[in-house]
């Protein structure tokens, strides 16, 4: 493919549909579409007042509003119910990761039983960090994790903006590793997911990113699916970025699904979901921060963190030498 735009245009764009794609949670129920708040505050957990979400631009070239130099992005999904809350527990932890030469994006979950360190709080599962003292302490507690790694955004929504986003792509295609079915507790429904490239339509999108009890290794086998959710929806982006139309409604779902926090608005994508052409499956590098294995704290079931492997992660984060790190350790996320 011939690459014509900048780069970083191509990856921020990317990072944009990563937000929209976190928003799997767990409630049981098959839910229906409703339209989150979204704003641009340092502060998670309240809901903002909507306004007119703005348009595309038609300039063919902008320039990478992610600046020079690496950049961390830390994006959440949270489990509430409620479609204008972003509030509840952080779910799915995912970071992303931008090298300085916008050459690949490395997408890192976070299991969300990890047990760490929480600063100011103490011990606990990561995604606890959240529930108990906020965005700002989640962020905080991943920084900690990985060598004081600087997080310079976040990206939040909730399930709701996940089917928004699904139905919005008319679906989209996943490299699925493990044949599953899934029994929707409220309807009854069976839903199966077979081995190989399977297409996500409608709210099958939110169940397949949640399912983790039919899966091999749990929790582990769900945040893989979750990042190729991500990819899956990368592509479909890339194949209708050339409507206008499809831009619009794109736009508007970011505008009114996602909550920013650090030095990017929503406004910023405006211009990057065009470039989203440029995008292709190579340009992401999946993988897991690093368990030993499984254990129990306190009563309850939690994965341990491999700290020695995770502090070479953190350096590599840290030193932009994450091709190095995937060179030493792979992309495998087993313990």
């Amino acid at each position: 493919m011939t690459r014509t735009r900048p780069r970083g245009a191509r990856v921020a764009a990317l990072v944009a549909a990563a937000a929209l794609a976190l928003g799997a949670c767990s409630p049981s129920a098959e839910p229906a579409p409703e339209a989150a708040s979204t704003q641009t505050t340092t502060e998670a957990v309240e809901p903002a007042e909507k306004s007119a979400a703005p348009s595309p631009s038609a300039s063919p070239e902008v320039e990478d509003p992610l600046g020079e130099g690496t950049r961390n992005m830390l994006l959440i999904g949270t489990d509430s119910r409620d479609a204008s809350s972003m509030g509840g527990n952080a779910d799915i932890i995912m970071l992303a990761h931008v090298p300085a030469d916008r050459e690949q994006l490395y997408l890192v979950s976070f299991t969300r039983d990890m047990h760490v360190p929480i600063p100011g709080i103490g011990e606990g599962k990561i995604n606890s960090a959240f529930s108990r003292g906020g965005t700002q302490t989640l962020v905080d507690t991943v920084s900690e994790l990985v060598g004081g790694l600087e997080i310079d955004y976040t990206m939040q929504t909730n399930f709701n903006g996940f089917i928004n986003l699904t139905r919005a792509l008319e679906g989209f295609e996943v490299d699925n590793k493990h044949h599953s079915t899934v029994t929707v507790n409220s309807t009854g429904r069976v839903v199966d997911f077979p081995e190989g490239r399977v297409t996500l339509e409608n709210t099958d999108g939110l169940i397949y990113v949640r399912e983790r009890k039919r899966l091999p290794l749990g929790d582990l086998d769900r945040t893989e699916r979750q990042r190729a959710a991500v990819i899956g929806m990368m592509d479909r982006i890339a194949e209708r970025s050339d409507d206008p139309a499809f831009v619009a409604e794109l736009i508007a779902l970011l505008f009114n699904n996602v909550k920013v926090t650090g030095d990017l608005a929503v406004e910023d994508f405006v211009d990057l979901a065009p470039m989203a052409s440029e995008l292709e499956r190579d340009d992401v590098v999946s993988l897991m921060s690093p368990i030993t294995g499984f254990g129990t704290v306190g009563g309850a079931s939690v994965n341990l963190v491999d700290e020695a492997q995770t502090a070479d992660l953190g350096e590599a984060l840290r030193t932009d030498t994450m091709d190095e790190y995937v060179e030493e350790y792979g992309t495998d996320y087993a313990p």
